[in-house]
């Protein structure tokens, strides 16, 4: 998708269903997998005087790939949306406890990895051995820890011992 493309779908998605509105063409931002939109209001556009500004909203992201809108508010900057987009695919997204174990290398440390979901995940022996058997056979298996801070974590350890992992998202199974 290209900035025209991707600007007619703001103007009509997001620009028609606000009276008075437009987007501010040279605020435009193009990131590797999104533009960044920004609009207005006409007397603003004008007059450029603070005090007929809009505020509270941010920043309108077109993904490059889907054509999806997203319209952003102004609690993070437009760098943090676009940064979690870049992610998982969706700016409003959010780091989860919760830990996918989907493969492994040559040499993985089963014994290590069992261990570490067993002290970290609640589960019991038998649990954690289940969840590293089903991925040295090519299945992917999920686990939750106490917090998102103890998942990165936790996830860094497993693929020091050689296995493929990743922290889930908010939107993701």
């Amino acid at each position: 998708m290209n900035h025209k493309e991707a600007k007619e779908i703001v103007e009509k998605d997001v620009i028609e269903k606000l009276d008075g509105f437009s987007i501010v063409e040279e605020s435009t931002i193009e990131f590797s997998s999104c533009f960044a939109f920004y609009y207005q209001n006409d007397t603003y556009s004008k007059t450029r005087h603070v005090m007929d500004m809009s505020v509270g909203a941010g920043a309108v992201l077109v993904s490059k790939e889907s054509g999806e809108v997203f319209e952003t508010g102004s609690a993070y900057s437009t760098e943090y949306y676009v940064s979690v987009f870049e992610s998982c695919g969706d700016p409003f997204g959010e780091v989860t406890s919760t830990i996918s174990v989907y493969g492994w290398e040559f040499g993985a440390n089963k014994v290590a990895a069992t261990k570490l979901i067993k002290a970290e995940s609640g589960l019991n022996l038998r649990e954690s051995k289940l969840i590293v058997d089903a991925v040295l056979n090519n299945e992917s298996r999920s686990f939750t820890t106490e917090s998102s801070e103890k998942a990165i974590e936790v996830a860094n350890k497993l693929r020091n011992y050689g296995f493929r992992c990743k922290q889930l998202w908010s939107n993701q199974c």
